[in-house]
């Protein structure tokens, strides 16, 4: 078995209620690291006509199914780690607040020790468009199921306040912690997308996405020399119970390796750049999407 040296080690994943964050975090406790898992239940937002009862119900993906996903709390997935013999805590926090971030990590230290890996991986999304209103009431829901609106300054902030701006900050806390510890290894992984050059639709989730590939390589080059490494994860589709079956179906079929990802797929990734193997590697963007993106 590979020792990937992260035995023991403090890792906060954020976004890990469900989905790809829960993935990752489970993948961590695996390796026997102590797990801080964030999470914000976006209760109410987006849901448009979709009922908390009929989310409630939802038992097939799709946008009922998502919604339900995102308004759990983590405390299945903290069960699970724990039973597999796994330390692990939860703490709910919106990230778009940045009062959260310090506090954050204050409760990493308190309940495991200082914070030796940072993954970046909440995300807020909704579908945004360049499209005027008047046009959208003729044009088709994104993915058969989401409704769209016109890009406003408030669709452009609620992204870029989690989806950028959290990073910078997360990464900023990690990295004065470090220095100030006088640490000589750590690790911070960003959850991207392989759209994030630029993404139809949903335009400002994949913008946000964008500038926080860009904060990775500033701080792969500043943070260097402190013994701290920084590299994106960019997955391709992962169906975490927003893409209805028929719809995965034909999706799928247009990816090389001829199927869309699931959380493990994306961990694993992520667990790789923590480890001891990738110490000579920095300021990456790996893609991790079944040949979607080369």
């Amino acid at each position: 078995m590979i020792d990937t040296g992260l035995k023991d080690k403090v890792v906060i994943v954020t976004g890990a209620n469900h989905g790809i964050g829960a993935g990752i975090a489970a993948a961590f406790a695996k390796q026997r690291a102590k797990v801080l898992i964030n999470y914000y239940r976006f209760a109410g937002e987006g849901q448009g006509d979709i009922s908390e009862a009929e989310a409630e119900r939802a038992t097939t993906p799709g946008r009922a199914y998502y919604y339900k996903m995102q308004t759990k709390s983590a405390d299945d997935v903290v069960e699970a780690i724990r039973d597999s013999g796994g330390e692990c805590c939860a703490v709910e926090a919106d990230l778009a607040n940045p009062d959260n971030i310090g506090a954050l990590f204050d409760q990493a230290a308190e309940r495991f020790g200082e914070v030796d890996i940072l993954v970046n991986n909440a995300a807020y999304s909704s579908c945004d468009t360049f499209v005027p209103e008047s046009e959208l009431q003729e044009q088709p829901l994104f993915a058969d199921q989401f409704p769209k609106v016109t890009v406003t300054a408030e669709s452009h902030d609620r992204h870029f306040d989690v989806n950028s701006r959290a990073v910078a900050l997360m990464m900023a806390e990690f990295a004065k912690r470090h220095i100030a510890r006088k640490a000589t290894r750590g690790r911070i992984i960003n959850i991207s997308s392989d759209g994030a050059p630029g993404y139809s639709e949903v335009v400002s989730y994949y913008a946000s996405k964008y500038a926080a590939e860009s904060y990775t390589r500033a701080a792969a080059v500043e943070l260097g020399p402190y013994g701290i490494t920084v590299n994106v994860v960019s997955p391709g589709a992962v169906n975490t119970g927003w893409l209805p079956p028929e719809m995965a179906a034909d999706l799928a079929k247009t990816y090389p390796l001829r199927r869309l990802g699931k959380p493990e797929d994306i961990a694993n990734a992520v667990v790789f750049f923590a480890s001891k193997q990738a110490d000579w590697i920095t300021g990456q963007v790996l893609y991790v999407g079944g040949g979607n993106r080369m």
